[in-house]
Formats: structure tokens, C-alpha cells, sequence
């Protein structure tokens, strides 16, 4: 590309030195011959005006026409002139021709100074034409323009002068030349180039011509190009050639100059570097176009070898590269890999070792280096110490073998290091083979794993035994009873399978904190563990629950003797936050084979046997009996049955009117029942197991909920303002969702105050969570709820409650009411809890008034509000609109019939 570039640019430049010395020579020819042509002219006419001057002078004096006949003659003989003219010494101007008028204002502008207004000349015409006027030959004059009349446009014209003598004086005889776009007659005809100028200039640089006319110079101007400063600075310049700029075309331009032999002028023709370069361009064109095509042949040549080069040096490099990161990567993952690498010659030497091995082995690598692999890797097994196989030793030996890629090491091994320490480790050796599969050496990796065996190791516990007490969990005493169980039918003994829970552990919980808790769990557990033979499990089931094993038992007695002395050191009261707590267990049990069941159903005999201690009155321990799981089974099915008829529809309710004696109906209490396909109509009796069962007593709870509030809502819509009290189980009111559940019953049924429902709940439920009952039931209050407290006087902290629990109703439960009449206790409960709830504000209702002899006593108690079959028995909620119409207060009138039995729908 280089060579093919110089010679483009060396065969340019010479054709181009060919090009400009052709055309020099061509314009300096040109520039000859303007110069010959312009003297040949001059000459004729100076030979012919001097002899036009000569017959003037010959004529006789003041002879006006002879004169104007031999002017006219002369223009016949010069056509070329536009005009001829003379002027006497007298002061006569005689003129000829086209001209003639011209001529005339000129030649009186030339004898006589500024004193003409015609023709318009500027100060360096003037001064030409003085020097003409003084000038004793023949003189060229400057460039004169004669303007025509209304067209502003007019001819440029050369006056020539010549000085004759006659009779009368010294005559000037003139004569007009005229310039054709700008050339003189002698050059007309002249071969010019195309886009050249030429011009005829004074030697003291006044443009006295040109063609084509100038753009920017002016004729009879000083001009200040680069001819007219190359001829003021060269005056003894015969020819010459110039580049540069021209005033007179405002371009760039190639000139040649000759000078006019015999006149003070200088002839020359110019032409611009563009003709000059479009001549060069037209012989260069073929040479270019090759110079090109070469070029585009070496460009893609040497694109082409370059891309050849490039690829063979980008593999090169690319392979230079993978070998160098091979080598590399080989390195840096020998030496930063988190296993330890040993390799090894196929003598079994160590070659090389990382740092990790360095720190496993407890050997520097520099005093290793081609010392014995078996020196410094020795390994035992775990726990025996008896030696184990080099597995770098046994690809080593089998090298003429079919080997595999990898043997692993022995599981357990342990490395014995530099210092005598046992670190646990596992991974491979593989060996190191050439592209022929000839054997190099062998490469051990190893890690430690010690952390990572202590570490299973403790999980395998945990994940068998209770993180609190260190006992067995679930998962391993069940392991553990399944094979107990299989044991116990080889040694003809019994296994007992039992479960012992704290009792009132949750108080503990509550009043103390769950840390408090989990330290009593632990003592316990240490308690317990004591009592135990070592055979014998002990594990946490969970919360305050513990499973009991005892394998090879040969009788019963000897397990009613451990559950004692169980039961007393729970008895001895514990110390927790500085105080004595007592507590104490309940135990249930089953015997295998005595209970001949699966592992899962023997734990859940023992978890019924267990069920049935703590409903005897705790603190005790229960033997399974098969009745148990009969009346377990029949749990499930009252379960299933009221499960079935939530999702079918046939739970409803019934309403019993609640009466005060003075005025009449005030409220209702809405009671459930199921109706049975088969069974009918059932009372809450029937299925009063499954109300607090988990999984449906909130179900069942927010049914009654929505229904009751319902049917409230539409008697009050009917002008019947009654408060309908609403039965919530005990497990429904501790759920967090109760009063969410309450809050959606009441915004969906807008019509119903809030002061018109009243929820009613068991002395018994608040004893399960105290706490959250007496919150759950102040934000009832909050809410407008009433709260009734049902089944009075039948629990432990009836007196508490009253002072506690946020309640605005008391039902004495109807076991007091029925006997008040016969019993003098039931009396004075009954008149006791009715004075104490006057003075405390509250309303009280007696349940199970079922005569009217009931009605009168407690009439006298002043019990003012009853409920029971004596009032109305539980009736369909269509029902009670007509009742409550019918009804008329019992106190005036003994002998109102009850009404009706209610239909059952």
C-alpha cells in the first residue's frame, strides 16, 4: 500500500511538473506573441499617423475641409480606429469618425485641463494624458470610456497621440483605438485558452487592458498583483513567468508576461490553477484509476494476510493464554482450595503440597518435598487405631491394572499429625495420567472433618433427645417403645407404657415467667431420672408431658411402687423465684402384652388412662381399661356427628323466654340443637363434647353468633325488643379471633343495639386462662355486650368472679333453684347470692323454675327475673312472637294455663 502510495504520489507530482511546464511554456508563447502583435500594431499606427500628420502639414493653412477630407481618408485607410482627430497650435480640434464628439472633449480636456466637464477621467487618466499632451513622439494614452447617452453603459478606448508640425504650429494629432471585451484589434483571432486572461500593462502597473474585461480592477488603476509587483520590483524584466494571486480576477493564477519592445508595456496572458489542474487531472486519470485499483488490490491483500496473521497470532496467544491459566488455575487452586492436595511421582514422593495440607499434616512443605508420602500421611481407623490403607499406595501399586478415576479413603479415618494429634478426615486419591494413559503420579485430597463428625454427632442427639431437659423426645421414645415391645415377647415380662403430666403447670407459667417454667421442668426431670432404673426411659413429649418405659417388669405391684415414689417427689414442692411451689402428676398406664396394641396405640391408651386421672381428681395414677377407649371412640362419633351437621345445615336454634315477674318478657336465651336424621331433635347433651373440641368450637360459635343476632334483629324490626343471650364455649371465648368473630356478627346486623346482646358464659370457663377471659370479656363491654355469668354458685371462686369478671348478670343455676322448696340449704345459697347480687348491682336469674310455687318463693327472695319450664320450655324462633303476645304475668294469676308445647321444626 506504501509503494503503490509513493508511486501514486511521485508519478502525480512529475505529471503535474510536466503539466505546468507545458502550459508555462504555452502561456510564455502566448505572452510572445501578445507582445509582437501589440507592437506590430502600435507601429502601424504610429507609421500611419505620422504620415496622416506629414499631409497635414503639407495642406495649405487654416484649410478646414482639406483637413477633415484627409481625416476621413485616413479612418478609409485604419478601420480599425474609431476616430482621428487633431489640434492646432490655434486652438482649433478638427475630429473624424464614430467617435468624433469623443475625441473632441478629449482633445480639449488634453489642451486645456479640468476646464471640460467631458469625458469623466480620473486623476491617473489625467495625468497620462498630460504626459501624452508633453510628450515629443508618439505616446499611448490611457484607457478612456465614452459613455453612451441614456444606456449607462459605453466603450473603452485607447487614444493614441502624435506631435506634427505645419504651417500654423505644432499640431497634436490624436486617434481613438477601440477595445473590443477588452482586447486590442491585433489580438483578434489569437488561439487563447480556455478560462485565460490577458492583459497589457504599463510598466509602472496601470492596467491599460484586459480580456476578459477585470472583475475587481479598474483600468488606468495602479494595480497591486502579483505581475505588477513582480515588474516594480524587476524593471529590467523582459519576461517572466508568475503564480499567485491576480487583482484584477480575485483567483489564483499561473501568468505569463512579455514585454511590448519599443512602448513602456507589458503583454501577458494568465490562466487559473483550476485549467491547470483539470489538464493535470485529465492525463492522470488512467494512472490514478490503476494507482486505485492496485491500492484496493494491496488493501484487500493485505486485509486479507492480516486477518490470516491475526488469527494465527490470536490462537497462539489464545493457546499461550489456556496453557498459562491452566497452569495458573492449576496453581492457585492447589495452594487456595479449602482441601488439602497432596501429588505425588509414581514412587510415591511428594511433589507438591498446598497450605492447607501443611497445616493438616503439621509438615512444612519444604521438608517434605521428595520425601515419602507414607512419612508424613499416616492414618488409623477412628476409635481401633488399627492402620489403614494408603489409597495413593494402592493406585501406585495397581498402575499396570485398570484402575479407577478415584479410590476413596476408609470411612472414619483419622490422620495422625506431626504432633501426635488425631484429626478426622475424608476425600479420595485419584491418579495423574499422560495423553497415552501412562501413569505420572497420584493425587491425594483430603479435608478435615472433625468439627463436621462432633457436629453430626450432636445433632443425631438433638435430634433424638429434648434440648431443655436432655430426656428423649418423641421420636426416640417411640423408637425406643417399638423396641422395647419387641423385646418384651422374648422375655415372657411385661413393658409399661406410661405418661405422667404436671398438674397445674400453666399456673406455674403464668404467675412466674416461661424461664421459671423451664427451670422447674429441669429439676423435675432430674427428680424423676433419679427414681428410674437405668433401663428404664424417662423422655419429654412435649410442654409438661413425659413418656414412661419400663421394659422387664415381672409384676404389676412393682410399677404401682415406682409411680409412688414418682408421684411423692413431685409432691415435694419446688423452688421457683424464691417460693415453694407444690405441685403434683397424674399417671396414666398399659401394659404389653396385658394391652395388646401397636406402639401408637399403646401411647394412646396410656393418654386415655391419663384423661381418666386427672377427671378422678389428679395427683394420682390410672391404669388403661377398655371401656376407656369405647367411650373415647364414642367421643369421636359425637365429634363426627356434629361436624356433619354443621356442614349440612342442621344445626339451628331454640329460644327460652326470660321473664321478670313485674313486667313481663325481657329476654330470650338461645339454646342449640342438632336435628338427627334418625335420632331427632337432640339437646346440647347429646353432643355437648364436641362444642369445645378445637377444631369446631369457634365454627359452631360464630354459627350461633350470626343466627341468634339474625333472629334478634328481625323481632326488633317486628316492634319485639328482646335481648338474646348467646352460650359461648369456653375455648371459643380464650381464641384470639372471639372478638373479631363478635365484632363481624354485630356490623352485620346494624339494626340491633349492642346492649340487646348478652353473652353468656360457665362459671367454670375463666379457670382455663383467667387473665385473658376477664380481657376478652371488657372489651365486650366495650363494645356494648352484656356479659351473663351462667351455672352460679357451682364452682370454687363464685365470690372472686363477682369481684373480678366484668359481669351484669347472674343465673343461679337451676341445681339450687329445683330444691329451694324442700332443701333449707339450697334456700339460703339461693337467697344469699340474690342479696349479694342487689348489692352489687347486678341482675340476678334463676334457671330451672318449673312451678308456681318456685314462682312465689322466689318471688319473696326478690329473684325478679325467671327461666324455666314453669315460664316456657325452649321453643322455634316463629313461635315466640305469639307467645310473648299471650303472655300474662304468672304472680297475678295462679291459674294461667302454660301455652302449648312448641312445634318442633
Amino acid at each position: 500500500m506504501l509503494v503503490v502510495l509513493l508511486a501514486g504520489v511521485g508519478l502525480g507530482w512529475s505529471d503535474w511538473q510536466q503539466t505546468k511546464a507545458r502550459e508555462t511554456r504555452n502561456l510564455q508563447t502566448l505572452a510572445a506573441s501578445l507582445a509582437e502583435g501589440t507592437r506590430v500594431m502600435l507601429d502601424g499606427a504610429r507609421v500611419s499617423m505620422v504620415l496622416i500628420g506629414r499631409q497635414l502639414a503639407s495642406a495649405p493653412p487654416n484649410s478646414v475641409s482639406v483637413a477633415k477630407r484627409l481625416l476621413r481618408g485616413y479612418l478609409r485607410l485604419r478601420p480599425d480606429m474609431s476616430a482621428v482627430g487633431m489640434s492646432t497650435a490655434s486652438g482649433h480640434i478638427l475630429t473624424a469618425g464614430v467617435r468624433q464628439r469623443f475625441l473632441k472633449d478629449l482633445l480639449a480636456e488634453v489642451d486645456h485641463p479640468n476646464r471640460t466637464v467631458q469625458p469623466e477621467l480620473n486623476a491617473a487618466q489625467r495625468a497620462a494624458l498630460g504626459q501624452c499632451r508633453r510628450s515629443a513622439g508618439f505616446c499611448l494614452g490611457p484607457p478612456v470610456r465614452d459613455m453612451d447617452p441614456g444606456s449607462g453603459h459605453g466603450a473603452w478606448l485607447i487614444p493614441l497621440f502624435q506631435p506634427t508640425s505645419g504651417a500654423d504650429g505644432i499640431r497634436l494629432l490624436a486617434t481613438l483605438l477601440p477595445l473590443v471585451d477588452g482586447r486590442l484589434p491585433s489580438w483578434r483571432g489569437l488561439p487563447l485558452p480556455p478560462q485565460s486572461v490577458i492583459f497589457l500593462l504599463r510598466n509602472n502597473g496601470f492596467l491599460e487592458s484586459q480580456s476578459p474585461h477585470p472583475i475587481r480592477a479598474r483600468y488606468a488603476a495602479l494595480q497591486d498583483g502579483v505581475v505588477a509587483k513582480q515588474l516594480m520590483a524587476h524593471p529590467e524584466l523582459r519576461s517572466g513567468v508568475f503564480s499567485g494571486v491576480s487583482t484584477a480576477v480575485n483567483a489564483w493564477r499561473l501568468c505569463a508576461v512579455h514585454r511590448v519592445m519599443g512602448y513602456p508595456l507589458v503583454a501577458g496572458v494568465s490562466m487559473t490553477h483550476g485549467v491547470l489542474v483539470s489538464d493535470w487531472w485529465r492525463s492522470m486519470k488512467a494512472p490514478t484509476a490503476g494507482a486505485f485499483a492496485l491500492l484496493l488490490l494491496s488493501t484487500f491483500g493485505y486485509g486479507y494476510l492480516r486477518q490470516v496473521g491475526r488469527e494465527r497470532e490470536k490462537e497462539q496467544r489464545q493457546a499461550q493464554r489456556e496453557l498459562w491459566e491452566a497452569k495458573e488455575r492449576a496453581e492457585v487452586t492447589l495452594h487456595s482450595i479449602g482441601d488439602a492436595v497432596i501429588t505425588t511421582d509414581v514412587r510415591g514422593r511428594v511433589l507438591d503440597m498446598n497450605a492447607v495440607a501443611e497445616t493438616l499434616t503439621g509438615y512444612a512443605r519444604s521438608e517434605v518435598m521428595g520425601g515419602s508420602l507414607e512419612a508424613i500421611f499416616r492414618i488409623v481407623q477412628e476409635g481401633s487405631q488399627i492402620p489403614v490403607d494408603n489409597p495413593v499406595r494402592h493406585i501406585l501399586e495397581k498402575s499396570m491394572e485398570v484402575v479407577g478415576p478415584m479410590v476413596g479413603l476408609a470411612h472414619h479415618a483419622v490422620l495422625i499429625t506431626k504432633d501426635g494429634q488425631e484429626r478426622g478426615i475424608e476425600k479420595s486419591a485419584a491418579p495423574i495420567r499422560d495423553r497415552q494413559g501412562v501413569l505420572l503420579g497420584a493425587v491425594l485430597v483430603f479435608r478435615d472433618v472433625t468439627e463436621k463428625r462432633r457436629l453430626t454427632t450432636e445433632l443425631a442427639y438433638q435430634a433424638t433427645h429434648d434440648a431443655l431437659t436432655g430426656l428423649p423426645n418423641r421420636a426416640l421414645f417411640m423408637d425406643r417403645l417399638g423396641h422395647d415391645r419387641a423385646q418384651t415377647l422374648r422375655h415372657e415380662h411385661l413393658l409399661v407404657v406410661g405418661l405422667l403430666d404436671l398438674d397445674g403447670f400453666k399456673q406455674v407459667n403464668d404467675r412466674f415467667g416461661h424461664a421459671a417454667g423451664d427451670t422447674l421442668l429441669q429439676e423435675m426431670a432430674r427428680r424423676l431420672r433419679g427414681e428410674l432404673r437405668s433401663g428404664d426411659t424417662l423422655a419429654r413429649m412435649g410442654g409438661d408431658e413425659f413418656g414412661l418405659l419400663l421394659p422387664d417388669i415381672e409384676r404389676v405391684e412393682q410399677v404401682e411402687g415406682v409411680c409412688a415414689r414418682l408421684l411423692e417427689v413431685l409432691s415435694t414442692p419446688f423452688r421457683v423465684a424464691g417460693e415453694d411451689v407444690p405441685l403434683s402428676g397424674s399417671v396414666g398406664l398399659t401394659s404389653y402384652p396385658l394391652d395388646d396394641a401397636p406402639a401408637e396405640d399403646l401411647l394412646r391408651h396410656a393418654d386415655l388412662a391419663l384423661y381418666a386421672a386427672k377427671a378422678a381428681g389428679k395427683d394420682r395414677f390410672q391404669w388403661f381399661e377398655w371401656p376407656m377407649d369405647q367411650r373415647q371412640k364414642d367421643r369421636m362419633e359425637v365429634y363426627k356427628m356434629a361436624e356433619a351437621a354443621l356442614n349440612q345445615g342442621r344445626l339451628l336454634l331454640h329460644y327460652q323466654p326470660v321473664v321478670e315477674i313485674a313486667s313481663g318478657p325481657v329476654a330470650v336465651e338461645a339454646l342449640l340443637r342438632l336435628n338427627h336424621p334418625e335420632r331427632g331433635l337432640l339437646s346440647p347433651a347429646a353432643f355437648a363434647s364436641a362444642l369445645d373440641a378445637p377444631r369446631l368450637a369457634r365454627r359452631i360459635g360464630r354459627f350461633v353468633l350470626e343466627s341468634a343476632l339474625a333472629q334478634a334483629e328481625t323481632w326488633y324490626r317486628q316492634n319485639l325488643p328482646l335481648c338474646v343471650t348467646v352460650n359461648v364455649s369456653a375455648y371459643h371465648l380464650l381464641d384470639q379471633a372471639f372478638l373479631s368473630d363478635l365484632r363481624i356478627a354485630l356490623d352485620a346486623h346494624a339494626d340491633l343495639p349492642a346492649s340487646a346482646v348478652e353473652i353468656e358464659i360457665t362459671e367454670t370457663a375463666p379457670l382455663q386462662d383467667f387473665e385473658k377471659a376477664r380481657e376478652t370479656l371488657l372489651a365486650c363491654n366495650q363494645m356494648g355486650v352484656r356479659i351473663a355469668l351462667d351455672d352460679f354458685g357451682t364452682g370454687n371462686a363464685s365470690l372472686t368472679y363477682l369481684q373480678k369478671l366484668p359481669a351484669q348478670t347472674i343465673k343461679i343455676d337451676q341445681s339450687f333453684v329445683r330444691n329451694i322448696l324442700h332443701d333449707p340449704k339450697d334456700h339460703a345459697i339461693v337467697a344469699g347470692v340474690v342479696t349479694s347480687a342487689h348489692l352489687l348491682g347486678l341482675q340476678v336469674v334463676a334457671e330451672g323454675v318449673e312451678t308456681d310455687r318456685h314462682v312465689a318463693l322466689l318471688t319473696q327472695l326478690q329473684c325478679h327475673c325467671l327461666q324455666g319450664y314453669a315460664i316456657a320450655r325452649p321453643m322455634a324462633p316463629e313461635w315466640i312472637p305469639d307467645w310473648v303476645k299471650q303472655y300474662k304475668p304468672m304472680i297475678y294469676n295462679d291459674n294461667y294455663p302454660p301455652p302449648p308445647p312448641p312445634r318442633i321444626v
